[in-house]
């Protein structure tokens, strides 16, 4: 369950041994040496498909004349290496794979990226191309011994093509990176949360179980909702970065769906393995989790040690795949706790679910979300047949948006060769349009309505309230 996401997963920084090399570019009138300071700055985000390295800042040093930068000032490689194993043979090896990057704009910039309108300055971006299948610009691999993302071994060369002026008017030729180059490593989004979080729990049957986490947490005085989101399969591990940026999760911390709770809390929960580990390693045949009663007691301890910051009536709980179906198993676990839930492309067997599982949800306002090509979990057997079930049951807040495919709605990426038609991802990834907030319709096709208006999956959410 959300298993095979390949290269471009859950998707999701920079690890910190990344380094840059090359060698220097040497005119006849300029210093083998770069002006001091010089170094740089390697700038990844999550996109729907995972996080991609977007942007170079480059620190020259000098003030640069801006109308003296052109788009084929610079050339930018990238090299990716990775742990591999082959799967017959068990033997491990290493993987790599290069490519040039396509730049789309060059310009003057502050520290941080964004473009300056002054007519020099010492700092230069570079943005370059990004699409769902640019297996070069992911920061991660996917791991087949663990089934899981891991960040690569990145290696990034910066070369100047092209000579540039100061505002001096002396030419400027020496800014092709080197292997002990400074840099630096900026994750957007992520840098809103507290990545380290560490719980500790001791189970009475599964014995020691260690959780992490990210948190995000506003600046105010206010009791503030908290909307707790659980990875899939592919972001298992220990470090929480790669489940925030692996399912554009920082999104959750954004100003676009933060405005309809009137700023939220987020909390991001990683399991070392999978959320459907049944305690012996392999994907429960039951619907029982080894992880319920820790995940249960890190939520809550969050929660209580947040007291004066959390509104315990306003608690939210969702996640895609592996963490669809532990926002059930969560569910079931602690009636009344949560306020409501947003699963998709849940991993829920319904014939897991008694009758008296069912009359326990269909309380819960819960809005489920799958698509029909999904190919990983069977929706009809899954978050559709218990749909029904729950609607039958008599539940009265319970919807499910259903679609065929997973199509980019942004608008930015198409099929390609020659195809205008929109992007089609992955059909297990139908979490993608509710990290996007572009879910609105319900099983029927007609809207979902809030006191007569028509709301999103969001704004339906930061409604409910115990």
């Amino acid at each position: 369950m959300n298993m095979k996401k390949g290269l471009l997963s859950g998707f999701l920084a920079l690890a910190v041994t990344s380094s840059l090399f090359i060698s220097t570019n040497v005119s006849a009138n300029n210093s083998t040496e770069a002006p001091a300071p010089f170094s740089y700055s390697l700038v990844t985000r999550g996109y729907d498909w995972g996080p991609a390295v977007y942007k170079v800042i480059l620190h020259t040093g000098v003030d640069i004349q801006a109308d003296t930068l052109t788009n084929d000032t610079f050339k930018v490689l990238a090299e990716r290496s990775y742990p591999m194993v082959n799967m017959q043979t068990k033997q491990k090896y290493t993987g790599a794979d290069s490519a040039s990057r396509t730049i789309d704009r060059v310009y003057l910039s502050d520290e941080k990226g964004n473009a300056s309108e002054q007519p020099s300055g010492q700092y230069i971006t570079l943005e370059m191309k990004v699409h769902p299948d640019s297996v070069s610009a992911s920061p991660f691999t996917f791991d087949l011994s663990t089934f899981t993302n891991k960040y690569v071994d990145l290696q990034y060369t910066l070369v100047q093509q092209k000579s540039l002026q100061d505002t001096q008017g002396n030419t400027v030729d020496n800014l092709t990176t080197r292997p002990d180059t400074p840099h630096t490593m900026i994750e957007q989004g992520v840098d809103k949360f507290d990545t380290t979080g560490k719980f500790n729990y001791k189970d009475a049957k599964y014995g020691q179980i260690h959780l992490t986490y990210a948190s995000y947490m506003p600046a105010n005085d206010k009791k503030k909702p908290l909307i707790i989101w659980l990875h899939g399969a592919g972001e298992g591990g220990t470090d929480p970065r790669i489940a925030l940026l692996g399912n554009k999760v920082t999104s959750l911390a954004g100003a676009s769906i933060q405005k309809y709770f009137g700023e939220a809390a987020v909390l991001v929960p990683q399991t070392p393995t999978f959320w459907m580990n049944d305690g012996t390693g392999q994907y429960t045949k039951t619907g029982k989790s080894m992880y319920t009663s820790a995940l249960t007691a890190l939520i809550k301890q969050y929660v209580k040690d947040h007291a004066a910051a959390i509104d315990t009536d306003r608690i939210y709980i969702g996640g895609c795949s592996n963490g669809g179906f532990m926002t059930l198993n969560m569910l079931l676990a602690n009636p009344d706790y949560f306020a409501a839930a947003y699963p998709s492309a849940e991993a829920y067997t319904d014939s897991w679910l008694t009758k008296q599982d069912i009359n326990k949800l269909k309380d819960t306002p819960i809005w489920f979300t799958a698509a029909g090509a999904d190919k990983t979990v069977d929706t009809s057997k899954a978050s559709t047949a218990t749909y029904k079930r729950l609607i039958a049951a008599g539940a009265k807040n319970v919807h499910y948006s259903y679609f065929d495919k997973v199509l980019d709605m942004s608008g930015l990426y198409k099929k390609g060769n020659g195809d205008s038609a929109a992007y089609e991802y992955n059909g297990h990834w139908s979490w993608i349009p509710v990290l996007n907030n572009n879910i609105s319709k319900d099983y029927n096709g007609k809207p979902v309505k809030i006191k007569g208006k028509a709301v999103s999956l969001m704004e339906w959410m930061a409604n409910q309230k115990n």
